[in-house]
């Protein structure tokens, strides 16, 4: 989208962001490469600029580097590092009748959940600078876009893009929880997973690697602990999933209370116990 006449820097600034935060990161490059590209700044700052900024710039950013470092481990936890973090043991719930809201008063999880991994891979030397690379990115974009518009009714609940290690291309992948298997088949019929299919598979992309994995954990079979963690993955659900249900009282009509997914995991609960089953590890082995 070009840049209008009235557009602010800052305006500017997001939507360049917004365009190629996902496309050029710094994991993208190996140390050597970032080293090389360093001395070369260095040589034309040298060359370009007077003697005296070219040295002390540099020295200058080390230094502030180095101090903030120093403030910010005084004490660590005013820091911008525990800015988003949860202190304390949390884990996550999905109550989504007040059949599974009575259960899971009780410290345990609720329904099932679809964990979907959707993935691309640049199979090219010059990796998301190749071609493709910015087309796929539109691609994914538009893809999580229209699963979070459409969540009422595809029950998307949370997707994280996460990096994984590879020397030689970090991959894309997205790691996604849904609601049901059926609500994730309706995210594959939309228009823009069908439009990124028909791309890939025209070949348009000849460069681009694709991978998607499928994973059904059925009620009782599934559990979340983030200790001291920012929301994350399942954990971020919290996030969009404040809202006022219905809890079970002694009368038929219940009570109006909020809930969230996450919440405090009670001291010395188990894999098995934040499951919901009534049986440890132990019991379960023995059939």
């Amino acid at each position: 989208m070009p840049a209008s006449a009235d557009m602010s820097v800052r305006d500017w600034y997001s939507q360049t962001e917004e365009i190629l935060g996902d496309v050029l990161e710094h994991q993208d490059f190996s140390m050597q490469t970032w080293l090389a590209l360093g001395a070369a700044f260095q040589l034309f700052a040298v060359a370009w600029l007077p003697s005296t900024l070219s040295f002390w710039l540099p020295l200058a950013w080390l230094a502030y580097r180095l101090i903030k470092t120093a403030l910010d481990s005084w004490n660590v936890h005013r820091s911008r590092l525990w800015s988003g973090i949860r202190k304390g043991r949390w884990m996550g719930r999905l109550p989504e009748s007040e059949k599974s809201l009575s259960e899971a008063s009780r410290g345990g999880t609720s329904e099932g959940v679809v964990m979907f991994l959707l993935g691309a891979r640049l199979n090219h030397p010059m990796g998301k600078l190749g071609p493709g690379a910015i087309q796929i990115n539109d691609v994914f974009n538009d893809m999580w876009r229209e699963a979070e518009n459409n969540r009422s009714k595809w029950g998307c609940r949370t997707a994280t893009l996460v990096d994984f290690s590879d020397p030689e291309r970090p991959p894309t992948i997205w790691i996604s929880y849904w609601k049901d298997l059926i609500g994730l088949q309706k995210f594959s019929e939309g228009a823009a997973h069908r439009l990124g299919q028909n791309m890939y598979n025209s070949g348009k992309l000849p460069f681009v690697g694709i991978m998607h994995e499928t994973y059904y954990a059925p009620r009782g079979c599934w559990e979340t602990i983030y200790d001291n963690m920012p929301p994350w993955g399942f954990g971020k659900f919290y996030l969009r999933y404040r809202r006022t249900v219905k809890i079970p009282g002694n009368d038929e009509s219940g009570d109006m209370k909020p809930f969230e997914v996450l919440t405090q995991s009670p001291k010395g609960s188990t894999m098995f116990r934040r499951m919901g089953r009534a049986i440890d590890g132990a019991e379960l082995a023995k059939g």
